[in-house]
Formats: C-alpha cells, structure tokens, sequence
C-alpha cells in the first residue's frame, strides 16, 4: 500500500569475518550474521533481553517462510504468463497457417481457377488430350489407328478366300498344314476300301466254297441246332449236338441232334426226337434209311430232317410228315425261326402220337388237315418274303402281315397238339 513504509534492505555485512550458515539435518546454523537496519534494531530493543534471542528466531522461521511462499508464487506466475504467451503464439501461427492452406487449397482445388480441376481438364475432359489420343487410337476410319491397324491384320489373316488363314486350312494347297492330313486321311480310305474289297471277295470266295463242300453244312448245322437250342429254353425239352459222337450203332455218328422230350422232367416219360440238317441233295430212298439208321443210332421215336431250300426234294417245302419223321426247309442263311418251331412241334406230336396212341384207332384226320392249313399259311410267308425283297415302300405293312401269319401258324400248332391230346383221350376212354 502507499502508506506503508518499505524497510530498506541492506546487504548483510561482517567487520571480522564473513557471515557462516551451515545446514545439518533438519537444523540451519548462522555464525557472525549481522543485520543493519534501524527500525528493526529499534524494535528488536523494545524488547526484554531474554526475549530477543527468541524473537529473532522467530523473525529468521518467519522470514524464511515468506520467502520460501513468494519464490513459489513467482514460478507459477512466470510459468502462466510464459503458457499464455505461448497460447497466443500458437493462436495467430494457426490463423496464419489455416489462411495459407485455405490459399493454397483454393488455388489448387477451386472449381475457377484451381490448378487440379485445369489439369484434370486438360487431360479427362471431352476434350482432352486422354480423347484426343484415344479418339485417334480407335478410330476404324483411321488406317494409322490401332483399330485400323487390327483390321487390317485381321483381313489379311482371316478374311476372303485370298486370307492367309483360308491358305493354311485349304487341303488342296501343297503349302498347306492340312494338304499332308488329307493325303494321309486319303490313303487310309483307300486301303480301307481295299480291305472291305477284299473281305467281301473273300465272304463271296468262301461262301461259294460253303456252297460246293461242306463247310456250309457245318454252318447250316451249327446255326439250326442254336435257333433249337434258344427255342427250347422256355420249355421242358431240351437239345444236345451229337454230330461228332457215336451211337448205339458201332463206328455210326447218325443223327447231329437229340431233342430229349420232358428232358428236364425226371418224373415224366422221356422220349426222343433226333434231328438230321442237310445241305446237299439226297433220294427219296436214301433219305428213308438215313432217317431210320439215325433213329436207331440214337434210340429215338421220331427223325426231324432239317433240309437247306436247295437240297430239299419235291413237295417237302415247308415241312411234310414221312414213315419216319418229319421233313422241314428253311433258308441256311437265315432259317425262320416258325417253320423251324413247327417242325419240332409236329415232330414232338408224332412222337407222342407213336408213345401213346399207336395201334388205339385214334382217329387224326383233324392233325392231317391242320397240317395242310399250316403247308397253305407258309406259303403266304414265302410270298410275303418275297415282297418284303422287291417292294421297299411296303415293307412295314408286310412285316406286320408276316408277324400275324406267324401268330397263325403257332396257332394251328396248338390246334393240333388239341387235336392229338383229344384223339388220344378218346383212345384210352375206350
């Protein structure tokens, strides 16, 4: 305040020797201080002497107090205004620095003016340098262009008959990749043509050779034993070849099949059919006593002589009933499987007619006639064959109509086999 009195202060001073203050501790010990100032001194001598030495110590801890308080009120105030200072500094650099950016941004990024949108201009816009150059790239009308330039190669590759790509797949070109593959492709033809010549001159040679000895009756043999053989596998009946094995006769191998009747049976009768395949031409003599040696040969009730449409005699198309069996023709090329399974059934009929009915009186004018329908309705299959041969645009109708003649003559079979069962009741019922 301005009425208070500021005690002047003066530098502590020794006549003798200098001021000593020592710290030990928690103690501080002054020797030889010497204080001059008159208003203290004045009022430290107020002062009983035997409170002096305590007020003075008192003033020391004091002092020393209020010093201690005020060294530490001008720190925090020197750090205030230094972080104030500091504060504004900060202030205007950032005022300074966000006016330069903005300046900057702006010259750079403003869309008058700035230097990004001109130079994004100048190279993307419309028209840009980027359009100009890809405007003259891509321009077909252009032959400098890459578009031009491409069309160009392409049509001299791939377009016309003058293109080099026609030229390389042109087989009629010597220079050609594909004129080798086509000589070589041409050769193998050739000589696949050579080959299906000559198998089919060897087929022709060899069945002609068939024809004239006796292999075709061997095929002839082995062909009509398989179709009986297929034939038989839904009845009870069954067949063995046994052209290559001899006989009840010494030295005889009569007889190339055996179909063995209710063969699979073991409580029923067994009787025997033997069958004969020919394929060359034999009199009407010689036929009798080679079905009759072949019946013995094989112990069986009936003979079934299988005969090829060229060695067959007068009157045996289709099948006809003899003294010893029965007499049956087909194509050895390809026999029909119905006159083949009629002539087992009417020879298996006459070997149970012989079993069972011989000597009975049964009458069988009934088989007789029904035999004749069968011999009328197989020459109609003849006949259709023979449309079947001559007339493409009819086949399917004659197909249909040859499956109902043969549905026919099944049918006529089991007429007969009626007829036989009923002839042969009619016998033991007397």
């Amino acid at each position: 305040m301005s009425g208070e009195r500021v005690p002047e202060i003066v530098p502590i001073s020794s006549a003798s020797k200098p001021t000593q203050v020592e710290i030990v501790g928690d103690r501080i010990r002054i020797a030889s201080l010497e204080v001059v100032d008159r208003a203290l001194a004045g009022f430290l001598e107020s002062r009983s002497p035997e409170d002096r030495a305590e007020t003075v110590e008192r003033a020391m801890r004091v002092g020393l107090m209020a010093l201690q308080s005020a060294s530490g009120s001008i720190d925090v105030d020197h750090v205030r205004r230094a972080f104030d200072k500091l504060l504004t500094d900060a202030g205007e650099s950032n005022k300074k620095a966000t006016a330069e950016v903005e300046e900057i941004l702006r010259k750079t990024f403003a869309n008058e003016g700035g230097a990004l949108p001109a130079t994004l201009e100048r190279f993307l816009g419309d028209k840009g340098e980027l359009a100009l150059f890809t405007k003259d790239l891509f321009d077909e009308n252009r032959r400098d262009s890459a578009l031009g330039k491409l069309n160009t190669i392409l049509g001299t590759y791939f377009d016309g008959d003058a293109s080099k790509l026609a030229h390389l797949l042109d087989p009629t070109r010597e220079a050609s990749p594909l004129s080798g593959f086509r000589a070589e492709i041409a050769k193998r033809f050739d000589d696949v043509l050579l080959k299906i010549v000559e198998l089919d001159a060897s087929q022709k040679a060899a069945k002609g050779e068939r024809k004239k000895g006796t292999a075709k009756g061997a095929d002839f043999e082995s062909r009509v034993i398989a179709e009986y053989t297929e034939l038989l596998r839904a009845t009870n009946d069954e067949i063995e070849g046994t052209g290559g094995v001899a006989g009840s006769i010494p030295d005889s191998k009569k007889g190339d099949a055996v179909i063995t009747i209710n063969g699979r049976d073991a409580s029923a009768s067994v009787l025997r059919i033997v069958v004969e395949v020919k394929d060359k031409t034999m009199t009407g003599p010689a036929i009798e006593k080679e079905l009759a040696e072949a019946r013995e040969n094989r112990k069986a009730e009936i003979a079934l002589m299988v005969f090829s449409e060229a060695a067959a005699p007068a009157g045996a198309s289709p099948f006809v009933i003899s003294r010893h069996g029965v007499y049956c023709v087909v194509d050895p090329e390809a026999p029909d499987v119905a006159i083949l399974e009629a002539g087992y059934r009417l020879a298996r009929i006459s070997a149970l007619i012989r079993a069972k009915s011989e000597g009975s009186g049964a009458d069988l004018s009934a088989v007789k006639d029904a035999i004749d329908a069968l011999r009328s309705r197989l020459d109609s299959v003849k006949e259709i064959k023979k449309t079947l041969t001559a007339i493409d645009s009819t086949t399917e109708k004659a197909r249909d109509e040859l499956d109902a003649l043969r549905a026919a003559i099944v049918t006529e079979i089991d007429r007969i086999e009626e007829q036989v069962r009923a002839s042969s009741a009619a016998a033991h019922g007397r």
